[in-house]
């Protein structure tokens, strides 16, 4: 695959416009393109926009792992016994919820 011939700033545009898959190629194939050229376009644009979403997801399991690190202390500090249900369950609910999305996003 010859990435030179790929332009990066086309993709970025679809991948910002939320153009599906298949916009993608008739617009591709309304412009032109010879096979070779979309399958290559189609393969960056692929490969451009899972990484965004394992980013995402990456993102979303930091986040869901401070939480439930943070539920994790709380309850162990117990600084209001009144609240300690919160932190037990609600923020640890929270933070499994986070993770298994972000998990979804990278694993899908």
């Amino acid at each position: 695959m010859n990435n030179s011939a790929v332009n990066r700033a086309t993709i970025q545009s679809w991948i910002d416009d939320r153009l599906s898959f298949d916009t993608v190629e008739k617009t591709l194939v309304s412009n032109g393109y010879e096979s070779v050229e979309i399958s290559e376009y189609l393969q960056q644009f692929k490969r451009i926009k899972n990484q965004n979403k394992q980013i995402t997801g990456f993102v979303f399991m930091a986040v869901g792992a401070f939480v439930g690190f943070l539920a994790c202390v709380m309850a162990m500090i117990n600084p209001m016994p009144d609240i300690q249900d919160f932190f037990l369950f609600g923020l640890t609910l929270i933070a499994v919820g986070l993770m298994m999305y972000g998990m979804y996003l990278v694993f899908n």
